[in-house]
């Protein structure tokens, strides 16, 4: 199930409020948003996008030269995986699956922590509101 955020004024303050408070830098558009979280060393970022019922869907992903790194690692790890496949060398490419396995899952962990972060630091700013 995708992780969404009601788009509303109340929302898009709240937003706006994290990043000057510096928690997060980034920008707010009217159809997407981008969030990094302000600390050292930091590679992911928080997307949302505006779907077709108004709210917006929370995608996490790596920054522009990480996620062009990853791709390029991951197109040369399928290749020497396959010609290491051809040559009758089993190791490599079961090494290279259990390495990206380990990535994979660190970085699911790492989107469900962020994602958490941004909704929880989004509600203390309501109840805030509500004080």
């Amino acid at each position: 199930m995708r992780q969404t955020i009601t788009r509303s004024d109340k929302n898009l303050r709240i937003l706006n409020k994290l990043i000057v408070n510096g928690f997060y830098t980034g920008y707010i558009g009217p159809e997407k948003f981008e969030l990094m979280r302000n600390r050292f060393p930091n590679n992911h970022r928080l997307i949302g996008f505006l779907n077709d019922s108004g709210n917006y869907d929370l995608k996490f992903d790596f920054k522009p030269p990480m996620n062009t790194a990853l791709k390029v690692l991951i197109g040369f790890g399928t290749l020497t995986s396959t010609i290491s496949i051809i040559k009758g060398n089993w190791i490599l490419p079961i090494s290279l699956i259990a390495f990206g396995l380990i990535i994979f899952v660190d970085f699911k962990l790492k989107e469900k922590k962020e994602i958490n972060l941004l909704t929880n630091k989004m509600l203390e700013f309501h109840k805030t509101e509500y004080e």
